[in-house]
């Protein structure tokens, strides 16, 4: 129905772009939200680079942080840019001794695949993408195989290799429903 008399007020129009100034504490929230993924995962790696007798922590180290960088890589890159997935690839590297850019270069593709693919995954359920995180993760782990096999000139036992892959494809659920969970609250800028 057309409404003949434009009686209309101010407050009936939508502003798009108009919104109330942010005021320090306001804006630093915003941003300590922002860098929750980051974070998470910097701690990750601290406390797993910890030589703790934890069984499985050098695999375990990996498939959390190959799990952690898909998941915000589709859902909210600007929290896990590429650069600071390259920082993590480096600390991981430094913190154990690995052969230098390896785990850089599989951090870098496993984010390439999900900032590249986010708009179709989005659309798609959990199961679906969890079975590409699958065929993702063991490719990029079956890459750090081969190229950790021709840095060191030999064929290093898979073993290692092959718990990665189970670790990762068992945990992401796990990670999953926490990151959707801290996606949704503490993670959220516009929660603010």
């Amino acid at each position: 129905m057309i409404k003949k008399d434009n009686t209309h007020s101010i407050n009936d129009r939508k502003s798009p772009g108009i919104r109330p100034a942010f005021n320090r504490f306001q804006r630093i929230d915003m941003l300590v939200r922002s860098f929750v993924p980051m974070l998470f995962s910097i701690f990750m790696i601290l406390f797993l680079s910890i030589p703790f007798d934890i069984p499985g922590r050098n695999e375990l180290l990996p498939a959390i942080i190959v799990s952690s960088v898909y998941f915000w890589s589709i859902y909210r890159p600007k929290s896990m840019p590429a650069i600071g997935v390259f920082f993590l690839g480096l600390l991981i590297d430094l913190l154990n001794f690995t052969p230098p850019g390896i785990v850089i270069l599989i951090l870098l593709i496993v984010y390439g695949i999900g900032v590249t693919q986010r708009f179709r995954l989005v659309k798609y359920n959990f199961l679906v993408i969890w079975l590409i995180f699958t065929f993702a993760a063991t490719g990029v782990f079956v890459l750090q195989w081969i190229l950790i096999s021709a840095f060191s000139l030999k064929i290093v036992p898979y073993y290692s290799f092959l718990f990665e892959i189970i670790f990762a494809i068992g945990i992401y659920p796990l990670l999953s429903v926490l990151f959707t969970w801290a996606h949704q609250t503490i993670a959220n800028p516009a929660k603010v």
